[in-house]
This record gives structure tokens, sequence and C-alpha cells, in this order.
């Protein structure tokens, strides 16, 4: 395994962690953390290395959201989970996929845990990078989820987040109690960034534009994780017309607790059965 630095084309410097495939010509698989998260504290850094065991070639991003809050290495910008826009996930995933295909890596499946799902899920849709052969959402939520959030919390936020940004101030930092049961109970994120990703016109809604996701795609969730399990059963059925393969892990919760072996066996053989075709 190695650590590389790689650059994204808006100047963002990103970490990348590679375990090389068993076989030069298999698909590679690039997964990313979720939000707040990092590459190695991720249940993904887990995923990886057993599916590396089992010969699989996989690469984990850490993405520009990586803790609540980050400096960029190259120009000391502010990032990281508090600062992030979703649909700057593009380049991010265009940079990991670019430097696989430089190592001779030719076929790549992106994907990512929880909100890295989405921010894949986002990239496929609207901007796929050449190479990109299918789609992994492990655990992603529905973003905003008015079926299990505190949905008048929710507007009270996002009240606060618009007042902050008519008046100027739209990267002030916010302490905000999230509206959600998820894990991230508490979020530090400015106003803009709140809007970006649980507003209205949120590029996380992912259901608003599954219809463009034409490659195949791997849904997984916990059966203990209610919304993330909800929202796999929707997506599925928002991809009517792509080759879908839908998991549910039978007591896992939303970071695999004694069941990341399964879930790596079930991530395994969904790569399995794309390898013929990617051949």
């Amino acid at each position: 395994m190695d650590i590389e630095s790689i650059k994204t084309e808006d100047g963002v410097g990103l970490q990348l962690g590679y375990f090389a495939p068993a076989e030069r010509d298999a698909p590679v698989v690039l997964l990313t953390h979720g939000v707040a998260n990092s590459f190695t504290n991720s249940p993904m850094w887990g995923l990886a290395k057993r599916l590396n065991a089992a010969g699989h070639g996989v690469a984990v991003l850490n993405n520009r959201g990586h803790d609540w809050v980050s400096m960029n290495p190259l120009d000391r910008r502010w990032t990281g989970a508090a600062y992030e826009r979703i649909e700057d996930s593009v380049h991010d995933f265009n940079a990991a996929v670019k430097w696989l295909r430089k190592q001779g890596n030719g076929q790549v499946v992106i994907g990512g845990h929880s909100l890295g799902g989405l921010k894949a899920a986002y990239t496929v849709a609207h901007a796929l990078p050449a190479g990109v052969m299918a789609l992994a959402m492990v655990s992603s939520p529905r973003l905003p989820d008015d079926q299990v959030w505190e949905w008048s919390k929710h507007e009270a936020i996002l009240e606060r987040c618009r007042q902050l940004a008519d008046a100027g101030k739209g990267q002030e930092l916010m302490h905000v109690e999230m509206p959600t049961n998820t894990p991230a109970m508490k979020g530090l994120m400015s106003a803009d960034t709140y809007m970006n990703k649980y507003g209205p016109q949120a590029a996380t809604t992912a259901l608003r534009y599954a219809s463009r996701i034409t490659l195949p795609v791997f849904l997984l969730a916990g059966s203990e994780e209610k919304p993330q399990l909800s929202f796999s059963l929707d997506m599925e059925r928002a991809l009517a017309d792509t080759q879908v393969r839908r998991i549910t892990v039978h007591g896992s919760d939303h970071m695999y607790t004694g069941k990341l072996d399964e879930v790596a066996s079930q991530f395994s053989d969904w790569l399995d059965s794309l390898a013929p075709a990617a051949r």
C-alpha cells in the first residue's frame, strides 16, 4: 500500500491510499469517506484492505471534505466539511481517476460511504470521468430527508443560512444541531455549505438526477441504519433502467461494526460480476 499526493484542477492537494490489484488489467475501485471523516478513519479503509486481500485493486481518496475544518496545503484556503461544495467533488474524483489511469488502470469503479456515495453519484450523473465503469453507494442517505428529519428545525437553520448569505456572510461558521438521526448529530458548517448540502435544490439530492446514471450501480446499507436502508430502496426504484445490485447487511450499523467482512464479501462478489464485461 502506498499513500500518494495528488492535485485537483482547481488547486486542492489531496491524499490517495493505493492498494495495487493482483491482475494489472482488473478494474480498480476508487472509494471515498463520508462527511467530516478521513480516508484512514472511514470504514472504507478497512474495506479496501479486505478487497485487496481478495485480489482487487483499491484506492481510498481523502476528499476535500475531510474533517470538519482543514486547510489546503497548496494555497492555505480553508477546506473540510464546513466549507465544501458537493459540485467540487467532480474535481476530486477526476484527479484521482487520472492518477489511477496513469498507473495503467484502465477501468475504474467510483463510490463512497455515506455522503461520499452521494458525491460519487453526482460525479457520475453530471461529469462522468473517462474510464469510469460503475458506481458504488454504500450507506448513502436521502438528503434532505423529510421522512426522518425534524423538518421545523431544518427550516429554521435554512432561514438562518439565508440571512447570513444575504448579509454577505455565507462563509461564516455555525455550530449546527443537525435535524437528523444520522451519526453526524452536530456539525460545524458555513451557511453556504449547509444550503449546498441540505437546501431545497441541494446537489446531494441524488433521486432527482438518478435517471442520468446509466452505469451499473451497487447499493448497500445495514438493516440497523433505517434512513440509509430506506434511501437504498428508493434509489433502486429510481434506477429502474439501470443494472443495480442492492444489498442489505443484516444487523449492521452505519460503520459496519462487526460486519465489515460481510460488506467486503458482498462488494467483492459484485466486482467479480463486472470483471468479464471490463476485459
